[in-house]
Order: structure tokens, then C-alpha cells, then sequence
């Protein structure tokens, strides 16, 4: 994330939108200033509207001072930057023109003439200062009190320097840092400004097709104050907004909190409760940020590395906590393989399913400045190196606050590399494959989310009807959190929300478990979750599209799978579904929900293997277990056929076992037909629970 303070700047947005090869911004200053023209360093510099003209003052010495507008440029394109510009005060050896292409006085480039006749060409990288042309004498600069016209130029390859006409240095094109441009004063002088005016090729600017419910409304008071509030993360469930708060004294070290994590939980009227502060052991004296929720409300990932006890270790990385029966448990890192980040500043976002995490940190490929990159989990936990999620998505500025919607399809994510409406906009975009590295090209989410300030961080709730994101415009000091209602079409594809407990089958009290899900068509597992080890709370969220399976386990305890049928899509859904554990011991039965036969026929679907590869496991595990596989059918039809169809059914799962290296002797076989029903069979959904494949511990 961004360390948490906002450059000081007004921006200004340019008038015309569409294509075009002239003037994109002109400014005379005839008349009331448009935007107020502040320094970035210090409250020492002064700039104002004056008798047709902006007056710039630096009253301090010794000093470079940086006066901005942002304004987008497509540097890619041809484009011009030129000002009227003159000295009213100040020493002549002092120098005054144009930085451009700048992110702050740390990245910035800069054109500087003296009323005493020289000139040079330099630029701050990471603070440091670089000369690209020294300190030159040429007589095309005019003296004090006279004005001098400054122009910058990329026509092709090369970038053309002029003062007053005359072409004084010529070089190869420069990639810019950022959005802002405008001027630069060193030490105690003044200058008057004549006009300010850029010249682009601006394609026009492709908006997403989206609608609204509404505007975007600041969330309001028990949330935002006067201090900068970043990072909104809504719970899947909609029921609990965690955020980060900077730079304020309502954290428990005031000010020496750089970032402190709160959340905020929804009330029973919709309305959102007084923000309360985490507290130890994820605060601690570093930015402390939620980076994601997990659908199971019980995990969070955060950024930065904490020590054993809970203490500020790095601001790079990232690092994952879990819910335990006394509170948060302390942050471990996530290792991501060569990991390195060259920026102060990143963001990250994991897949619901913690299977993708996509980073926005600066690399040695990296086209800009930070850029988006992308890593999978592999089976035991690591992700793999970050790779470039290319130049569609990432472009010579920032690219940051990733979010992927629940739908696994929709990104959102903010820019100022993109041509928008202020500072940083927020784009969607689609994934148009499995690489993870093909995209559509993104779209700008239109005037009812961005604004001509800094917007960015927008996250949306399971149910998809939500957005909330973080803006500079209207808030109440520093930056604030606002929500906005989606329309629906607008919304991402619809997901199914599975929550309820983890419960022992016997004794009905909650289990601390892990709850894994799996696509039955291929096996594979599709995410992972933990419930709540004081009530057995757990939720989980799935895309329309497979048949799941999904299960808790524990030590020393058996799963029962459930499962759930969602290839026809439909609208988004919460279904209440506790799964229960049954301890490891002599005489248990357990159910095999997701062994599945043609009907009529012991033929088994493949979409069982998932089911019974558990068991191998389980037995292999356990290597003196030995069970009764049990197989039953409902009631309807001839009695002697039910009983020969049960038998052979748990032949053929029987079979299955004894293939994956499971001895024939630890397992027995024994069939019911339809004599040993769990429900009266009156319904057609009572008749397929009483169709069933079961096995009963033997031995362990």
C-alpha cells in the first residue's frame, strides 16, 4: 500500500477526452485560478492567481521547491509540454522552468534556466539527483523581469528541449515516473507564470459498461475521520469491514503507529457499528493492513513480516494469522519463492480459495513502477516466483490495489498509467484464461466512481451488489472509505455462500477443523478453510460452474463429506450446511456422501474417486484399520434385486480400494438392500439419502 500520506496536490483534469493531436490542457490564468498550484515539500512556497498570471514564490533557501497539476499524458504518443514563464525576484543565479513526468519530488524530471543566462537538464530518482545536461550558458535566455517560453517535446524517438524558439539539447525519449507536471523554484525567489499548456495524442478513453445504484456515499463518521482511512476489506458474509487507519491519534501509539488495522461490524439496520481497533498481536508500531479475509471469516492475510512475539519485523512480505479460542493468533510469513520488492510500497490480494496471489510490487521486469504480478500455491503452503501479469494490465506508472472479485474472473485495480480522470482511477478487466496472464483490456469505471483525486482500493462483498473503495474526494481530512451500490449488471457472476459449523457427530460441540473442497470432475483441491475453534463457525464461497465436495477435518477424527451441485448457474445464494466429524474409533459408521452409481446399476462415477482416494489415505494412515463396507438401497422394487444390487456396489468400491494398495483382507463387505433405511422414504430426496454407501471401523 502506499505509506499512508497523499501527495499535496489539486489535480486538474483536462477538458477533452477524445482523440486528438493538440492542445489537451491550456492554462492563461486569466482569471480565478481553476486549481490551487500547491509545493510538495513543506507550507514555505506560495501560489496564486495575480493580474493574469500564477505568481509562485519559494520563501525558504537552499531549497528546491515543486509546484503540480496532474495531468495525463500518454508519454508512448507524441506530446508537448511548454510554459511562458519569467523571474520577478530573487537571485539570478537561481534557478526556475518545468519538472514533468514526476511521482513526487523522489521521481521527477526536470528543464531549469538562470535570468543569468544557463541552463540544465537533470532528474530525482529515488531522491537522488541525476544530470542529464549541466549547467550550460546559451543566449537565447532572457533576464530578469523578461519571459521566458520553456517547451519540451517528443516527436518520434527523441525528446526536443527549447527556450524561446531555439533548440538546445536534443536526446532519447524518457519514460515518465508519474502524472504530475508543472514547475520548479530552487531557493528564495519569484516567478510569474504566463500560461501552461500540454499537447497529447489521446485515444479515447474506453469506459466499462457499468450502472449504479445511487452514488458513491462516504461510509460516514464510526468509520472515517480527519486522519487517512486505506484498504477497506468486507468479510464475503458482508458482515465485517476491516481497514486500515494512519497516521492518527486514535491509534493506542497515536502517531508512532504508522498504520493501524480496525474493523467495523454491520448492524442489524444495515448501518455500520463504531470502529474498533484489532489491537495486539496484529498492531504493532509498523503499517499493519488486512491484505484479505477469507470466505471462512476465521483467516486473514496481512501485510508486512512480524517477529515471534508479535513486533514489527518488515515492511515487505506478507504474513497469515488464524482465529484461535483466545483471539488472533501471531502472523507467520508467506513464502513466495525469490521474492523481492524494490518499491517502498506494494499491495496484495489472495483468490478466495488462497490458490492465486496477485501482488503489486516493482521487479526487474517491471514496465514502470509498481506493477502487477501474479504466484500460485503450491500443496504445501509456498507460492511460486511472481510473474509479470504483462502489458495490458501494467504500464510505466503504478499499478496497485488488486482485487479479484469472488467470481475468480473480474479484476479491479487502480492506475495513474491509464488515461482517466484525475490522479488514480480504478479499471476492471476480465481473465480471459488459466495463465492468469491474458487480460481484456481495462476499462475505466466512469465519473460515478473516479474523481479528479486519488482513487483507488475497491473491494466488493460474495453477494457482488457492494463496492467499497477509498478516495481524496469529499472526505473528511485525508483519504476515507465510501460504498457504492451496484446495479446488477454490473455485478461480478454469482457465487454460493456455505456456511454453518463443525460439529463432533456424537456429542454435537464445535471443532477447531480445516475445510477443504474439491472439484469432483477432476479431484482437485479448489481452496481451502478453518472454522472458528470456539463456536465451529466456518463459511466457504463457490462459483457456479462444478460439482464440489467439501469436508472438515481434524486429528483423531473421520470426515463426512457433503457436496453440492452447482453446474447450472443461478443467482447468489447462502445455504446452511454443518459438517460433522466422527471420532477415529471401534464400532463408527460413516457415511460416503460422495460415491455416486448409474442408476439402477453398480456402475461408479468417476466423480467418486475423490471420495474413495480419502479412505486409501485414511487406511494407509492407519495401517492396522480395518472396516465393513456396508452398501444400502430405498424400498422401491423387488427385494432380492435391491439385495444384489447393494452387494455388488460395495464389490465395485470394494475393488476400487484393493486397486490404490489397500489389502483385501482389511476389508469386508456386507449389503442391506433396502432393509436398513435412515428416513421413511417418502420423498424423492429422502429415497437418494437411503441410497448409500457406508463403512463401519472394524478395527484401528
Amino acid at each position: 500500500m502506499r505509506k499512508l500520506y497523499a501527495f499535496v496536490v489539486i489535480l486538474i483534469v483536462f477538458a477533452n477526452l477524445q482523440a486528438q493531436t493538440n492542445i489537451i490542457y491550456n492554462e492563461s490564468f486569466n482569471s480565478q485560478m481553476p486549481s490551487l498550484w500547491l509545493q510538495y515539500k513543506g507550507n514555505k512556497s506560495i501560489g496564486k492567481v495575480k493580474n493574469g498570471n500564477l505568481e509562485l514564490k519559494s520563501t525558504t533557501n537552499n531549497s528546491i521547491r515543486f509546484f503540480f497539476a496532474q495531468i495525463f499524458i500518454n508519454y508512448k504518443k507524441d506530446y508537448s509540454i511548454e510554459t511562458k514563464i519569467k523571474q520577478t525576484s530573487g537571485k539570478t543565479s537561481c534557478g526556475y522552468g518545468l519538472c514533468w513526468g514526476t511521482l513526487g519530488s523522489d521521481n521527477s524530471y526536470v528543464f531549469l534556466i538562470t535570468s543569468s543566462g544557463y541552463y540544465t537538464i537533470g532528474k530525482y530518482n529515488r531522491k537522488n539527483y541525476y544530470t542529464v545536461v549541466d549547467w550550460t550558458k546559451n543566449n537565447a535566455i532572457k533576464t530578469k523581469n523578461l519571459y521566458n517560453t520553456l517547451k519540451i517535446e517528443k516527436n518520434g524517438i527523441n525528446l526536443i528541449f527549447y527556450i524561446n524558439g531555439v533548440a538546445v539539447h536534443t536526446q532519447k525519449t524518457m519514460p515518465f515516473f508519474g502524472q504530475m507536471h508543472g514547475f520548479v523554484l530552487q531557493n528564495n525567489i519569484t516567478c510569474l507564470v504566463d500560461y501552461f499548456k500540454i499537447t497529447n495524442d489521446l485515444p479515447k478513453m474506453e469506459i466499462a459498461d457499468v450502472s449504479f445504484k445511487g452514488i458513491k456515499q462516504n461510509i460516514g463518521a464510526n468509520i472515517n475521520t480527519s486522519a487517512t482511512e486505506l484498504a477497506p476489506i468486507i468479510s464475503p458474509d458482508g458482515q465485517t469491514l476491516y481497514f486500515a487507519r494512519g497516521y492518527s491519534s486514535t491509534n493506542p501509539n497515536g502517531w508512532a503507529d504508522e498504520a493501524d488495522i480496525w474493523y467495523s461490524e454491520r448492524q442489524e439496520d444495515g448501518t455500520w457499528g463504531p470502529a474498533k481497533n484489532i489491537g495486539k498481536p496484529l498492531n504493532n508500531k509498523g503499517v499493519n493492513v488486512v491484505v484479505n479475509v477469507m470466505p471462512d471469516g476465521n483467516t486473514l492475510y496481512l501485510e508486512g513480516l512480524y517477529n515471534s512475539d508479535g513486533s514489527f519485523k518488515s515492511d515487505q512480505g506478507i504474513s497469515v494469522t488464524h482465529r484461535t479460542s483466545r483471539g488472533w493468533s501471531v502472523p507467520k510469513q508467506v513464502k513466495i519463492d525469490n521474492f523481492y520488492n524494490k518499491n517502498i510500497y506494494e499491495t496484495y490480494y489472495f483468490t478466495p480459495d488462497q490458490k492465486v496471489l496477485i501482488m503489486s510490487i516493482e521487479r526487474d521486469d517491471t514496465y514502470g513502477d509498481l506493477d502487477l504480478y501474479v504466484s500460485f500455491r503450491r500443496p504445501n503452503g509456498t507460492y511460486t516466483e511472481p510473474k509479470n501479469m504483462g502489458a495490458v494490465l501494467n504500464t510505466f506508472a503504478d499499478e496497485g490495489t488488486p482485487f479479484m472479485a469472488p467470481d475468480g474472473v473480474t479484476l479491479f485495480f487502480s492506475t495513474s498509467g491509464l488515461q482517466g480522470y484525475g490522479s488514480n482511477d480504478i479499471y476492471v478487466t476480465k481473465r480471459l484464461d488459466d495463465t492468469w496472464l491474458h487480460w481484456s483490456k481495462p476499462k475505466n469505471m466512469g465519473p460515478k466512481i473516479n474523481t479528479a483525486d486519488w482513487d483507488t482500493y475497491l473491494s466488493v462483498s460474495a453477494r457482488g451488489d457492494t463496492a467499497f473503495l477509498v478516495s481524496t474526494a469529499n472526505s473528511y481530512g485525508n483519504e476515507d472509505i465510501f460504498t457504492i451500490e451496484l446495479s446488477e449488471k454490473m455485478q461480478p457472476d454469482p457465487v454460493v455462500l456455505i456456511y454453518g459449523k463443525v460439529l463432533d457427530d456424537s456429542t454435537h460441540r464445535p471443532i477447531a477443523a480445516t475445510i477443504t473442497y474439491q472439484d469432483l470432475s477432476t479431484g482437485k483441491e479448489v481452496g481451502i478453510a478453518q472454522s472458528d475453534p470456539r463456536t465451529g463457525d466456518y463459511k466457504i464461497v463457490l462459483p457456479y460452474g462444478k460439482f464440489y465436495a467439501f469436508r472438515a477435518e481434524a486429528k483423531n477424527y473421520i470426515a463426512i463429506n457433503q457436496n453440492i451441485d452447482l453446474r447450472q448457474q443461478s443467482e447468489y445464494q447462502e445455504i446452511k450446511r454443518n459438517l460433522f466429524l466422527t471420532k477415529a474409533e471401534v464400532g463408527k459408521i460413516i457415511v460416503l456422501n460422495n460415491v455416486f452409481f448409474k442408476q439402477a446399476s453398480s456402475q461408479m462415477y468417476e466423480t467418486s474417486y475423490p471420495e474413495l482416494d480419502r479412505i486409501v489415505k485414511i487406511m494407509k494412515d492407519n495401517p492396522r484399520m480395518k472396516i465393513e463396507l456396508r452398501g444400502h438401497t430405498d424400498n422401491r422394487g423387488n427385494p432380492q434385486e435391491l439385495m444384489k444390487l447393494s452387494e455388488d456396489r460395495v464389490k465395485v468400491v470394494k475393488d476400487y480400494l484393493v486397486s490404490k494398495g489397500i489389502a483385501s483382507n482389511r476389508i469386508t463387505t456386507k449389503a442391506f438392500g433396502g432393509t436398513k433405511p435412515i428416513n421413511r422414504n417418502n420423498s424423492e430426496a429422502e429415497h437418494a439419502r437411503n441410497r448409500r454407501v457406508e463403512f463401519k471401523i472394524l478395527q484401528m
